[in-house]
């Protein structure tokens, strides 16, 4: 949707193995990948990342929904995701509401250093869009497992 993608990617691994009775077994491993990307800013699967938006778009949801007619006011939303790369630069995503007209937004804004890269204007069904989309990779996030 305009700059912003939910990507989940499934790599299926086939094992076969003989148990002590000598008997063939085959199990298959799943690794998922997780990517939700706001156009250059790469969020993979971090669930503290995924929780904040999925929260902002909930909470823009809730707001829109209870804010809408005649005596539509400000939802009061500004989430900010700061992200550093190791060239010595620094992403910031930010999730705020928007209202013209008595019609309320959802203005999605990626920074580079202090300086607007890009920007979009989200309205209820894309915002409703984007949250299925968050909801279902982070129902697919499946914890990493760390040998001790």
């Amino acid at each position: 949707m305009d700059g912003i993608k939910v990507e989940i990617e499934t790599e299926l691994k086939h094992h076969e193995y003989t148990d002590s009775n000598y008997h063939k077994h085959s199990r298959f491993e799943r690794k998922m990948e997780i990517r939700v990307m706001f156009w250059e800013l790469i969020t993979l699967g971090n669930l503290q990342d995924l929780s904040l938006i999925k929260s902002s778009l909930t909470y823009f949801m809730q707001g829109y929904w209870k804010r809408s007619g005649a005596e539509a006011s400000r939802i009061g939303l500004n989430t900010n995701i700061f992200k550093y790369h190791s060239l010595d630069y620094a992403w910031l995503l930010n999730f705020s509401d928007r209202q013209k007209d008595k019609k309320s937004s959802l203005r999605v804004r990626l920074e580079k250093n202090g300086r607007m890269q890009h920007e979009i204007y989200l309205d209820g069904q894309q915002v409703l869009m984007l949250d299925v989309a968050i909801s279902k990779a982070l129902y697919f996030l499946s914890p990493k497992i760390t040998p001790q």
